[in-house]
């Protein structure tokens, strides 16, 4: 597999795993309050990234604020948003095994390697992303949206 595809695979995965992600939280962390105001910005910046070209220079800000709206999910969802965060961290670990950064990304989309990439590393995450759309993902995501509306009034579904 060329690295090209492996990295838009990697892109697209992400892309949509995390919008659906994000599109189906909720939670309430101080009994809504926090919890809620972080979902609502957090929706708002996902909803920025979504598209067929994502931009993948934001994949950093990306993983943290999956991993902020995991440690502070309300207990109702905690479970969820341990699922999903558990995904996003496999992909992380991934690429810092294979030497790349979020940031390096897009230049490898355009053929651009960075100094101390394993590609042979990179070329085995394609299958990690398997665990990004695997039915424990998507159904925690779909409990962490339908928590986001009754809880927070958010729906993250929506454009």
């Amino acid at each position: 597999m060329r690295i090209s595809r492996v990295i838009g695979v990697v892109a697209l995965s992400l892309a949509a795993t995390l919008l659906a992600a994000c599109g189906s939280d909720d939670s309430a962390g101080s009994a809504s309050g926090d919890y809620c105001e972080q979902l609502k910005a957090d929706k708002a910046f996902f909803g920025g990234l979504s598209g067929s070209d994502p931009d993948l220079s934001q994949l950093d800000e990306v993983f943290q604020r999956m991993h902020e709206l995991a440690d502070n999910a309300p207990d109702e969802v905690a479970a969820d948003w341990k699922t999903l965060d558990g995904a996003v961290t496999t992909i992380e670990n991934a690429l810092d095994d294979a030497g790349i950064k979020p940031s390096d990304l897009a230049a490898l989309q355009n053929g651009q390697v960075p100094p101390g990439a394993d590609l042979s590393k990179l070329q085995e995450l394609a299958p990690k992303l398997e665990a990004l759309s695997s039915s424990d993902v998507s159904d925690a995501a779909n409990r962490i949206a339908s928590n986001a509306k009754d809880t927070c009034g958010i729906d993250l579904q929506a454009s």
